[in-house]
């Protein structure tokens, strides 16, 4: 008798064990068809993780709706990607420059956006306070991330453009997209940029070496004088220019005027803010009398980098400098209209670049900008 009620008992036990498996296995199952993904891993909804460009691995929200920039390039990129209304933090460099910088003077709302910091000065304690989704920081500054994020509680992305090739800004472009879910747009400006550029490479690419003309850049002529220059400016070589102080040592560094002397460019491009004042310093000098740009009155000012680089800049600077260098072979390019095109298309707003060039005082040629 016993022995048949424990039988019974042990059935109904394995019965019960058995309905708890199969009822498990129906909840699992029906967890993952309804969230995609096992239970153990729905925590991480609402994140992605991302590998910045100092190489650090960052886990942030998704969708980012808020972001605190705390260089001039990093909003450039936020404002090209259409996002300046999710811009809460701003670097405190627009009090000083903001109204010469073409995504401020294109949305001005940016300007009441709380003031991250400077350079290495970050306010760790005003980014805690507006509590941004992410924060985009210099990538030399990457040393300051893990110190950000501790003290703010917000994930720190680091980002710049460099200055050495498009490509720089493709990848920054491409991360910061991702950070914001804006990677269809920038695909899209990347395609329009490598089409712009395609247009001009397919003009100078063809031209032979020893027919190029040989092209020193007074880089920062504002403030260095005439001797301080470059190695590299890549709208320069996509020009079709040869940069006589492509071998110096430093990427940027002071040379003497005995050797651009030697050097002997062709052309002298003026980078700096004194306007026509700075080309006409360069023609005037006695001492680069002997210098053929001198000589034939191949001296004009052009774009350039300013707090940073300002890749919109940049490509309207590659078509100016290729009209100088080859005025008959870019005749139907007009640099005032097309840089009002690129402009718009990547800034978004109509009259920016002419509202640039008045801002910022820029001279680039007398024809262009008479002053």
């Amino acid at each position: 008798m016993f022995s048949d009620r424990r039988a019974a008992v042990k059935s109904w036990v394995i019965a019960l064990i058995a309905v708890i498996i199969v009822a498990g296995a129906f909840s699992g199952l029906y967890l993952l068809t309804q969230t995609g993904a096992p239970a153990s891993k729905k925590a991480e909804a609402g994140y992605i993780t991302i590998t910045d460009m100092a190489g650090r691995t960052v886990k942030i929200p998704s969708p980012v709706k808020t972001v605190a920039t705390t260089i001039p390039d990093a909003l450039r990129l936020v404002v090209i990607l259409g996002a300046a209304d999710r811009v809460v933090g701003v670097t405190s460099y627009v009090d000083k420059y903001g109204s010469k910088m073409p995504c401020i003077i294109a949305y001005p709302e940016l300007l009441n956006a709380a003031r991250t910091g400077m350079a290495r000065e970050i306010d760790v304690e005003k980014i805690a306070e507006v509590k941004p989704d992410v924060v985009l920081l210099y990538t030399p500054y990457a040393d300051l991330a893990d110190t950000i994020e501790k003290n703010a509680g917000v994930p720190v992305v680091c980002v710049n453009i460099p200055s050495d090739s498009p490509e720089g800004f493709y990848k920054a472009l491409r991360l910061v997209g991702k950070v914001l879910g804006e990677e269809e747009r920038a695909e899209e400006v990347i395609s329009y940029f490598k089409a712009e550029l395609a247009k001009i490479e397919s003009v100078t690419s063809s031209i032979p070496e020893d027919e190029k003309p040989k092209v020193y850049l007074a880089n920062w002529a504002y403030r260095h004088g005439v001797g301080w220059t470059t190695k590299s400016y890549w709208p320069l070589e996509l020009a079709g220019g040869i940069n006589v102080a492509k071998d110096i040592p430093a990427h940027y560094m002071e040379v003497t005027k005995e050797e651009i002397v030697n050097w002997n460019p062709d052309v002298i491009l003026v980078h700096g803010y004194k306007g026509k004042a700075a080309v006409d310093e360069i023609i005037e000098d006695p001492a680069l009398q002997t210098v053929n740009a001198v000589k034939e009155g191949r001296v004009y000012g052009c774009l350039g980098p300013y707090i940073g680089n300002d890749p919109v800049s940049l490509l309207v600077d590659t078509y100016h400098i290729a009209k100088l260098l080859y005025p008959e072979k870019f005749a139907d390019i007009d640099v005032l209209a097309k840089g009002e095109e690129v402009y718009q298309k990547l800034y978004g707003k109509p009259g920016l670049f002419k509202a640039m060039l008045e801002a910022r005082g820029l001279y680039l040629t007398d024809e262009l900008t008479p002053q």
